[in-house]
């Protein structure tokens, strides 16, 4: 094999293992497999260095869960420029093929054309830290979920218990609900406590947000680029979606695509800002008195502080020095 001609790695993964793809100049491919654990990975990485792979080649790995997140790891501190793609990417390509077949062999192949016809496929930045960071903010959102949804069964409980004159024992419920509000705090601090310094320098530059919220936002984000600011609010579910037909419009309402926890983050910020913010509260208050709905103000707010959030993390064009 000449190795000065390897153009571009593809690496296929599952759950156990991995198939990974060196496609060199002339389109042809070697295609090795490993287990999916650090001694499988290490060995890919000395198959590479053994071929002298160049680490400036494209580097592909499919998003398939949580199990990419060790290789894509290991393989970044190894040097090496790597690409996570979303699978629609690659099932794009697939259906684009004449013989449409799917096996591991043939992803890893894809994988390594697909880096080689998309130049500007969005570089994997994250880190330990910041992939716990993302975990944490997770679970915070499926604990909180879970919470209002034990809240609410007890509720109902009581209230069938008094209409029908039977008493419920409702104990174990309800500690059930203070031992995940419990969770739920330590989790807050935590989140406070490792947050990134875009969400302290923010906290301390606009009044009326928690560094610990601003680190939930930012924390869902990565990983995320977003070209314009009109994306990162459609990214959020806070676009407004409009239904016409003809001269028939219909009523407009958010998208709500996207994470719901997310979008309970942003209101809870928004509400902060109209509170303490003077001109977040001036825009607000400046929208109720064209006879908007308070929710809808709320809305706009939380776009308002989006769009500033878009030019502070990625266009950089706003400083607080």
């Amino acid at each position: 094999m000449n190795t000065s001609l390897v153009s571009s790695i593809g690496i296929d993964v599952s759950k156990s293992s991995l198939s990974f793809a060196t496609l060199r100049a002339d389109h042809s491919a070697v295609v090795k497999s490993c287990a999916n654990n650090e001694d499988g990975i290490d060995s890919m990485l000395a198959f590479f260095k053994e071929y002298k792979t160049d680490t400036g080649v494209p580097c592909v790995i499919e998003s398939t869960g949580d199990y990419h997140v060790k290789c894509a790891l290991m393989v970044t501190d190894a040097g090496f420029k790597v690409n996570v793609i979303n699978p629609l990417i690659t099932k794009q390509y697939q259906r684009a093929s004449v013989r449409n077949n799917k096996d591991d062999t043939v992803d890893a192949v894809r994988l390594a054309r697909i880096g080689l016809l998309e130049p500007n496929l969005m570089r994997f930045k994250a880190t330990k830290q910041s992939l716990a960071l993302k975990k944490v903010v997770a679970s915070v959102g499926k604990l909180d979920h879970y919470k209002q949804e034990l809240k609410a069964h007890t509720k109902q409980l009581k209230e069938a218990g008094v209409l029908l004159g039977v008493k419920v024992n409702l104990s174990h419920l309800e500690k059930a609900i203070t031992s995940i509000e419990k969770q739920i705090d330590q989790f807050e601090t935590y989140i406070h406590d490792h947050a990134p310094k875009e969400a302290i320098e923010i906290s301390n530059g606009v009044r009326g947000v928690s560094q610990t919220s601003v680190a939930k936002i930012l924390s869902l984000l990565d990983g995320h680029e977003f070209t314009d600011k009109h994306k990162l609010v459609a990214f959020t579910g806070l676009d407004v979606a409009a239904r016409r037909s003809g001269s028939w419009k219909g009523r407009e309402r958010i998208s709500k695509r996207g994470n719901p926890h997310f979008r309970k983050i942003l209101f809870q910020m928004a509400w902060g800002l109209k509170q303490h913010n003077a001109m977040y509260r001036e825009y607000y208050q400046r929208m109720r008195e064209r006879g908007k709905h308070y929710f809808t103000c709320l809305i706009a707010v939380a776009r308002k502080f989006l769009r500033f959030l878009f030019a502070y993390v990625w266009k950089k064009s706003i400083s607080f020095s």
